[in-house]
Parts: structure tokens; sequence; C-alpha cells
């Protein structure tokens, strides 16, 4: 296909899965939030938008697969078998109790942002926007709660801290909140997010889940340890998650932690004061997944985001992975369509 009509095809296929997305109401000029109720079945972002099912009946029937049960005995992915070792915790799906959480101080408003209210063109789309497109397409397809929350840029650190205060806000209303960088990816749309639970074994005593980072000296902490990556978390409601949230967020004050000032604006912020100080006084309430299983990319030796990628060295791509991956479940759902009516030509 030429490329100016696969972009053209992209655009007609994220014009129709968007057209529920709404747009933005601002509860005002510092916090912003626009969020899916599955269970109501509506949107609302401030005075309310009125959405459809019709979305969500659509992404499960591109994504779908034939269905992926919550406790589906095992996956298959380019020659490699993952399976479920243990009872599976969850046996039903969760639904609103799951919130997949875009936190950020970025309105994405602009031209070619996702959120830009008029003239939406998937094939100029700036590539964080893809991400988020893709955290959205995933709540919708499994019935989750999402969210994009916009907090105000911190004045004393990072603005990348803004996701253990998103955290903190959002948590207290679900299960399991899920936060993605807009960056990181849902690499099998067809996966719930119960099965990954089930997979990774994260029973009630877990707060947090989180991928390792790739070996090497550039990602390990002061102690030679490798960092977990908080480019995608999985928190639990629990009263130890919020404990560690509290101190996560204090760390920089150096009330508990000395030392931990400098990773205010020093890189890896947020990460690397949970690296450093929080985890080693929170270790049982912490599990690090596999590099390979929900960080890097596909093509990469070392972590291949089986599950969840996160794109951190070629984030430039992230719209057009996103719509790629799209049409190819379209076009898959199409050719079952052709083959069926062809199928019947043959037979008649």
């Amino acid at each position: 296909m030429a490329p100016h009509l696969r972009e053209l095809t992209f655009t007609c296929v994220f014009v129709l899965l968007l057209s529920s997305l709404g747009y933005f109401t601002w509860h005002s000029s510092h916090v912003s939030s626009f969020s899916y109720d599955a269970r109501q079945g509506h949107t609302h972002a401030g005075s309310g938008l009125t959405g459809s099912g019709q979305l969500q009946s659509t992404l499960q029937y591109i994504f779908g697969e034939g269905g992926f049960s919550v406790t589906e005995p095992s996956f298959n992915d380019n020659g490699a078998t993952y399976n479920l070792s243990n009872t599976p915790i969850h046996t039903t799906p969760l639904g609103n109790d799951i919130l997949i959480l875009d936190v950020d101080t970025r309105p994405f408003r602009g031209s070619h942002q996702v959120f830009h209210e008029t003239n939406f063109d998937w094939s100029k789309l700036e590539p964080h926007s893809g991400g988020i497109v893709n955290h959205y397409m995933y709540a919708q397809t499994h019935g989750y709660a999402y969210q994009y929350l916009q907090l105000p840029t911190p004045t004393d650190r990072s603005p990348t801290w803004v996701k253990v205060a998103g955290l903190l806000q959002t948590l207290p209303n679900y299960k399991y909140v899920v936060f993605l960088d807009a960056d990181a990816l849902f690499t099998h749309m067809h996966i719930p997010m119960e099965w990954l639970l089930n997979y990774w074994s994260i029973d009630s005593t877990t707060s947090f889940a989180m991928a390792l980072d790739p070996p090497g000296i550039e990602n390990e902490d002061s102690l030679g340890r490798r960092h977990v990556n908080t480019g995608f978390i999985i928190a639990q409601n629990n009263p130890k998650t919020f404990e560690i949230l509290e101190a996560w967020q204090d760390c920089p004050t150096e009330e508990r932690w000395p030392g931990c000032a400098r990773w205010r604006g020093e890189r890896f912020h947020e990460q690397s004061a949970f690296g450093e100080f929080v985890r080693y006084d929170y270790e049982e309430y912490v599990k690090e997944l596999p590099c390979t299983e929900a960080n890097g990319e596909w093509d990469l030796d070392i972590c291949k985001g089986v599950f969840v990628q996160h794109r951190w060295w070629r984030t430039a791509g992230t719209r057009q992975w996103v719509g790629e991956q799209t049409l190819q479940k379209v076009m898959e759902r199409v050719h079952e369509g052709l083959m069926r009516d062809h199928g019947k030509e043959i037979a008649g």
C-alpha cells in the first residue's frame, strides 16, 4: 500500500474508533480529568459527556480474537509459551474495578494532539498521543475505567513525579490502578489485565508490580541492583500501598531518607528515588516483573515487551506502531468475512 493511502486508511480507522472519546471539559485552570465509566456506559468530563457502548463493542470485535479468558491456561507468542502456574486469583472480569491511568502535566489539546477539538488527523498525530489512544482502546476493549489526569507542574521537582500524585488521587476509587507512560503500550490488546494479574501472581499482599530495567550500569542503583521502571505500574488498593505512596512522594524532603533530594530533578527522578530508597524498606510489597514481559520492545534481544512495551528509545514511532497494529487487526476481521463469504459462494 502506498504511504499516502496507508496514512489515509489509518486516519479513517481512528476517526471511527475515537468518535466517542469526546472533548475535555476543564474542572479548573489547574486540574483536568477525562474518564470512561464502563459500568454506567458513559463518558464524563466535568459536566458529563454522553457516549455509547458501540465503540466498546467495535473494539471487542476487532481485538477479541475469539475471546481470551481471564483463566486461559496459556498464551503463545513467537514460539514462547506463557503458562498460568498457580490457581488463578481472579476467575471473573473485574471491569470498572480496574482503572487504566494516564497522568501528565500537559493538556494534549494543541494541534496534532489527541484532545485537539477539531480536524483530527491520525497521520499527523504526535507520538505520545498515540500511546494515550492505545491505553484508551485497551480500557474500552475490556470494560475497564479509563482516566487521563492532568495535574499541575510541580514547582519543587521534575514533572515526571506527578505519576505518584496521580496514583494517590485515583487509587481510593478502584481495586487496581494501572499507570502507563505515554510511550508505554499494551502489546496484545486481547489479553485482559486479570489474566496478567494471575500470570504474575499478584495477590492481596502485593502493593506494586513494576518491570525491571534492562541490564546495564546505567540502569542500576548505587548498590548495583537493577531499577524497576516506573513507566508501567500496577498499584493495588490496600493500606500498605498508600503508606508506600506517601513515603515515595515525601522522599525528596529527606525527612526519612537523606540523599533523596537529588532526585527532585536528576534522572531518573521518581524512579531513582524508588529504586535507591523506597523499595528497600518495602521489599515484600513490591513485585519485580521480568524485563522481557513488561518493558522494552519486541525486537530487542533482552527486553522484548511481550505484554507491555516501553518505547523509551523509539518514542517517535509510537503513533505509527499503534496505527499499524490496529489496522492489521481491522483487516484480519475484514479478511475473515471475505473468506467466510467466499466459502459460501464456492459451496453454493
